[in-house]
């Protein structure tokens, strides 16, 4: 019930933010125009190739925006300190933040980008295989994130500390991501990709609870 109850929580604060919740939609929208603008000089079939790799970084930029607000709001109102108190469950409420932070920041974007790509011209196989691999890496993106989240939850301005500790974290999820993407629009297989991926995600699913609990207390102290 805990669990349900931060969810519900999250949900609560980010309808009371009003147009703050479709900024990342607005992001990826914007970026991809751009980038149509800036490679309209080339052939329809090289932009069809480069698209579902843009639209990986893309999203890879925008979860980077707002990682460090995972914790941000519980710790400007002393929540935080109140939450660390507990000896017992402290990392199931710490996933429990994680997930509805993705459910709002990342997941609207696991679904806007495939359409995006799809009105665009690109094919229904490669946009399925885009979909899974953001419906897969985004998630270990915000496991994480939340880890550079914590660590640097006392410093103010901390938005370019965490872009910083993260990006080189990214690279595998992106290369994985793109390889699998890459491959599908040439009809080769990228089974071991997904596979990869979805280890990665296992890995920091497991981790990321105790070490942000962690990182937390040491911030804190």
């Amino acid at each position: 019930m805990k669990i349900f109850n931060i969810i519900n929580k999250e949900f609560l604060l980010a309808s009371r933010s009003g147009y703050e919740i479709f900024m990342p939609v607005v992001y990826l929208v914007i970026i991809m125009i751009f980038f149509n603008i800036s490679i309209s000089y080339v052939s329809n079939d090289i932009i069809l190739e480069l698209l579902p790799l843009m639209i990986w970084i893309s999203c890879l930029l925008i979860c980077i925006l707002n990682i460090e607000t995972i914790f941000k709001e519980d710790y400007d109102d002393g929540t935080l300190e109140m939450f660390l108190i507990k000896k017992e469950g402290i990392e199931i409420e710490i996933l429990a933040k994680i997930l509805s932070h993705w459910i709002l920041s990342n997941l609207p974007i696991v679904f806007v980008a495939p359409l995006v790509a799809m009105i665009l011209g690109l094919d229904l196989t490669t946009t399925l295989t885009l979909f899974v691999t953001l419906l897969i890496g985004t998630p270990t993106m915000s496991l994480i994130g939340s880890i550079a989240a914590a660590l640097t939850i006392s410093l103010k301005k901390n938005k370019i500390l965490v872009s910083i500790i993260v990006l080189p974290l990214y690279v595998p999820i992106l290369i994985f991501g793109t390889s699998a993407v890459n491959n599908s629009f040439f009809n080769m297989n990228y089974d071991t990709e997904l596979l990869l991926m979805t280890f990665l995600f296992f890995i920091f699913l497991i981790i990321t609870p105790l070490a942000c609990s962690k990182a937390l207390k040491i911030s804190l102290d």
